[in-house]
């Protein structure tokens, strides 16, 4: 593939001199021209060769400065095709609570959703204590892909007491909003959730679902939901392409 732009690589320059490693010179120059917005997402960067006769500096040190902006989510090496432009995150405000449907409206992209399962089950130990249900009580699981734009961006298991909602398997959950479902077919007002956030490796449902390369993390969101009332709504867990998308938390010093 030929390099999008590739007469913007004749200005990348190293100092030898410098006592900053060139490998580090390397790394913050191509980050300088990502800001630029010169090179836009999923552009090719030179062949390494290419690259390393222009700045006069070794497959080793060219390689040393993409080892440091792959592990920023900058760019992506993957074997046997190139280096490219990783796609730009979509962040998440974590002091506003949204449905994934929402937030990704609100980030100017389209959102979509391919059903894996969706079955009624008798819960687990946590879920039946969280959700404070009796043993023969049972609860929905919805498993999902979610798409920004048409591109995976996370796989998302649910469960939801049943009694909250019977007949939730009657709506069409590739296409609508879970959360809009809850509230206006079935009067529930979500108000508040608490959400714990880690880092994963893809294993391969992660992969084959998501289409994740394999240096990406996985960032899983578990949440837990509640109503104005304080009733227990939903119990879930979200893992997202990390280098799609990353959450941005915002805290406020208690004095």
């Amino acid at each position: 593939m030929t390099p999008q732009g590739s007469g913007i690589w004749t200005w990348l320059r190293i100092d030898k001199a410098d006592p900053t490693p060139m490998y580090a010179q390397i790394a913050e120059a191509i980050q300088a021209l990502l800001r630029s917005g010169g090179l836009p997402p999923g552009s090719a960067l030179p062949p390494e060769r290419v690259l390393c006769e222009h700045l006069g500096v070794s497959r080793m040190t060219l390689r040393q400065a993409y080892d440091l902006l792959e592990r920023e989510g900058l760019i992506q090496c993957q074997r046997g095709r190139g280096t490219f432009v990783s796609p730009r995150r979509i962040n998440k405000q974590q002091q506003e609570m949204r449905s994934f449907t929402e937030e990704i409206r609100a980030r100017g992209a389209t959102p979509s959703s391919k059903l894996i399962t969706f079955r009624t089950l008798r819960p687990g130990h946590a879920a039946r204590e969280f959700f404070r249900l009796p043993e023969d009580e049972p609860v929905y699981e919805i498993e999902r892909v979610r798409l920004a734009d048409d591109t995976p961006l996370a796989i998302e298991k649910v469960e939801i007491p049943c009694y909250l909602c019977r007949g939730l398997a009657d709506f069409d959950l590739a296409r609508q909003s879970l959360y809009r479902i809850l509230e206006e077919h079935y009067g529930l007002e979500l108000a508040r959730c608490v959400e714990e956030i880690s880092a994963a490796r893809p294993d391969r449902k992660h992969r084959q679902l998501l289409a994740a390369p394999r240096s990406a993390a996985i960032l899983v969101i578990k949440r837990k939901t509640f109503t104005a009332n304080d009733t227990p709504v939903e119990m879930g867990v979200t893992a997202y392409r990390g280098d799609l998308y990353q959450a941005i938390v915002r805290s406020v010093r208690a004095r």
